[in-house]
Parts: structure tokens; C-alpha cells; sequence
């Protein structure tokens, strides 16, 4: 039944969207909340049986056919797509040094504090502690990114270095990833992000103005130039992750490369009502999902501390980070708080400790139970104090 959660997913996100726009509120949030909605129909709502002209109908929400995760997988692919081609190069260019000290202080801060209250604290390992603090490391930019998107802040001296300092932040956390789960070394993170550098210096240079600009004059097809920006996007990704790096890197540069082009005026709207419609609610309804009533029921309180520690970390290191590369304090607090949400590789750590005894028995329910609480409020708050922190944008509008 992928094609009913789907449109259910669909139907109940924009009600939901509707509901928080016309509270003030941004419209991502009520995408979320209709997860969360789901996750505690999914568990606990049995299924639904109705017969009729001898034929039976039976229906239980899952939200995790291969259909639905598509979708979803497609909505942050789409996103950071954007993303890159609202992001002027010029901006980019003038935050790099803003980007770096972020990230490297916002990764760096989680990382310690999380590790040492979990050695300290909780007994944990050298190797666990390590892996703990890993978790909260990096910085997942779509919930952000949304809702810059919303308040039109997405090209602000505050947007501009979240987008770096995310993408670079990305880069760190799998570096840490990797030094503290031992699966790549650190010369194969290295090689992966100078090949894929090295590679869209070479596409920048010429290939993608020149596509788009033949795809443009030559093309007689329908939306041609649409699918094809598209699909090169999706072909950034896929090669970002063939050489060790997260897709959502790679279609971030592939939008940053089709705005440098002329054409870029032609495809950015229509792209933007396909993913806005389609994909990137059904990647928030995802992510409010993820929430599981059923793995608190036995957690140590203690475990809880993670996510102030997470937020402080978080919160602290970026925005010492952004103040250090020279923006004003206003802005480096929101840098600290839009900085703050996680999200897959976060889930992506504690899984993959879990499922390799990393973290044994109840300990590791417990770090799993804490991380998708940490995933689910930073989604949910983050965007509630970027909307206080610009209180001159309207951001109550349809999408």
C-alpha cells in the first residue's frame, strides 16, 4: 500500500502545513507533527479490515515501503538542490573562512563533551564514549535550510554560513565517523573529497554552462532542460557517495553549478513547485516518524542529559565558531541555533554501533531512544526560534 501512505502522507502534511501557517507558524512544522501522528498510528492503531461485494480491504500505515522512502530520499536531494542554486558563489566565497571556523568548532565541542560525559558519567568505554560523542556531531542543514527558505534568509550573512559550514561539517563528521568506527581510513575520506572537488572544478570550468545552454537552444522535447538539471543533480549525488561522501553533498554543489548559469532563471521555479508539492514534505513527514513511543519506557533518565549537551554543544561551538569568522553577535546566535538540527547521520552512527554491539543491550536501546529525541525536538524547535530570531520577515505564506 505505498501508493495510500503516500497520499495520505501527502494530504495530511499540507492540512497539517495549513494549520501551523495560519497559527504563524512555518509549515514544515505541521509536516512533522503529521509524522509523528503517523509513528503513533503505526503503533498502536491495528489493522483496518472492511468487506464489500465479497471483496476485503485491509490497509495499516507503514511509512516504510520502498515507494515512500524514495520519495523521501528524493525530498532531501531536491532540497539541498535548491539549496546550492540560491546560494550566491560570491557569498560562498566570503563565508568560506566564517564556514570553516563554524564547523570546526561545531563539531569539535559536541564531540568532546559528548564523549567525556558518557566516560565519566555513564562508564562508557574509551571506544564507546568516542562513538557517543560522534553521534552529535554533525549538523543535518534541510531543516534549516526550509526554513531559511521560508523567511527569505536563505542568502543572509547567517544562511550563507550555516550552507558552508553544514557542507563542511559534513566532511568532519564522516572523517570522525570513520576514525572511530574503523570501517575507511581517513587517506580514503581525504582521496573521495579531492576527486570530487577536483571534479566539479573541471565541470565549472565549462561542461555545465554549456549543457544547459545546448539542452536550452537545441532541445524541442518538453521540460527537457527541467528533467535534465535534474537528473545532473541526481548524478552528482550518486557520484558524491561513490567516493565515500554523503549524496546530499554532491546535490548541494550540483545546484551551486547549475546557478552559475544563465538558464538557471528557467528551471529554478518549476523545480521548486515539484519538490516543494511532492518530495520535501514527504522527507519531513519521514523524519517525524522516526519518533517511537515504545523506546522510552525503559530508559535511564541519565541518558536524557545527552541532549542538552548536544544543544550546548551545538549551539556554543557554531556560533563561538561564526563570531570568530567575523559576524556580528546577532547573527552568530542564529548560526549557533540553525546549526542545531540532526538528523540521518546521527541515526546513521548509533544504528550502525548498535548493530555491531558498539553499544550492548539496554545501553544500546537507550543511545538509539535518546538520538531519535534529539532528531525529532531539533527539528521541531530550531525552526521555531529562526522564525524569532527574524522577526521582521513574514514568513506566514502558501507553499
Amino acid at each position: 500500500m505505498d501508493i495510500l501512505d503516500l497520499a495520505l502522507a501527502l494530504i495530511f502534511a499540507k492540512l497539517f502545513a495549513e494549520l501551523f501557517v495560519r497559527m504563524k507558524q512555518m509549515g514544515v512544522l505541521g509536516e512533522l507533527v503529521t509524522g509523528i501522528i503517523f509513528a503513533v498510528i503505526m503503533t498502536y492503531v491495528p489493522m483496518i479490515k472492511l468487506s464489500y461485494f465479497g471483496h476485503t480491504f485491509s490497509y495499516k500505515v507503514t511509512l516504510t515501503g520502498e515507494a515512500f522512502d524514495f520519495f523521501a530520499d528524493m525530498g532531501i536531494i531536491l532540497l539541498l538542490f535548491i539549496a546550492g542554486y540560491e546560494t550566491n558563489i560570491g557569498d560562498i566565497a566570503k563565508s568560506g573562512k566564517r564556514g570553516l571556523s563554524t564547523a570546526s568548532l561545531g563539531v569539535t565541542l559536541p564531540f568532546i563533551l559528548g564523549a567525556f560525559f558518557s566516560h565519566k558519567a555513564l562508564g562508557f568505554s574509551i571506544r564507546q564514549a568516542l562513538v557517543a560523542g560522534s553521534i552529535f556531531t554533525a549538523t543535518s542543514v534541510g531543516v534549516t535550510v526550509r526554513a531559511l527558505m521560508d523567511l527569505k534568509k536563505l542568502r543572509s550573512p547567517s544562511g550563507t554560513t550555516i550552507i558552508t559550514a553544514a557542507v563542511i561539517d559534513d566532511i568532519l563528521g564522516i572523517i570522525i565517523l570513520t576514525l572511530v568506527l574503523g570501517e575507511e581510513s581517513v587517506v580514503t575520506v581525504f582521496i573521495g573529497f579531492f576527486i570530487l572537488i577536483a571534479v566539479l572544478f573541471i565541470l565549472a570550468l565549462g561542461p555545465v554552462e554549456k549543457m544547459m545552454e545546448v539542452v536550452h537552444e537545441k532541445f524541442h522535447s518538453p521540460f527537457a532542460l527541467l528533467s535534465i538539471s535534474i537528473a545532473f543533480g541526481l548524478l552528482i549525488s550518486v557520484f558524491a557517495r561513490e567516493v565515500g561522501l554523503a549524496p546530499i553533498t554532491g546535490a548541494y554543489f550540483a545546484g551551486l553549478l547549475i546557478g552559475r548559469t544563465k538558464e538557471k532563471r528557467l528551471v529554478a521555479e518549476p523545480i521548486q513547485k515539484i519538490a516543494r508539492a511532492v518530495f520535501i514534505p514527504i522527507f519531513f513527514v519521514k523524519v517525524g516518524t522516526l519518533f517511537d513511543f515504545r523506546m522510552f519506557t525503559k530508559i535511564d533518565l541519565l541518558y536524557f542529559l545527552f541532549i542538552p549537551l548536544a544543544f550546548i554543544g551545538k549551539f556554543i561551538g557554531c556560533g563561538l565558531g561564526s563570531l570568530f569568522g567575523g559576524l556580528k553577535i546577532r547573527d552568530a546566535l542564529k548560526v549557533g541555533i540553525g546549526m542545531m538540527p540532526e538528523m540521518e547521520v546521527a541515526l546513521v552512527i548509533v544504528t550502525y554501533a548498535a548493530t555491531r554491539n558498539v553499544f550492548p543491550g539496554l545501553i544500546s536501546s537507550q543511545m538509539v531512544s535518546v538520538t531519535i529525541l534529539y532528531v525529532v525536538l531539533s527539528a521541531v524547535v530550531v525552526p521555531i526560534v529562526l522564525k524569532l530570531l527574524y522577526p521582521e520577515e513574514n514568513a506566514d505564506k502558501k507553499f
